[in-house]
């Protein structure tokens, strides 16, 4: 039974705390996966965890991580002031 990028990654991450969500995004032009993707674990000492290992491989890739910063949602402004 094969295990899809996107469970290999969940996996992977796993190990380092709760992952709430993983998604690499699919290219439907080239059939593969596109080359980045996300994670998002249920608590911030969980991707502290992640930070605290010095190099990632993954398959034999070795992973370049990013850490997002947690984006607001911007307050709509009345249209009619």
């Amino acid at each position: 039974v094969r295990v899809s990028p996107t469970e290999e990654l969940k996996e992977y991450f796993s190990q380092f705390g709760s992952v709430q969500r993983c998604q690499l995004p699919f290219d439907k032009d080239t059939g593969f996966h596109r080359r980045y993707g996300w994670i998002k674990f249920s608590a911030p000492e969980d991707v502290q965890n992640v930070f605290q290992k010095d190099a990632h491989v993954l398959e034999g890739a070795k992973l370049a991580l990013k850490q997002q910063t947690r984006r607001r949602r911007s307050q709509r402004k009345n249209p009619s002031e």
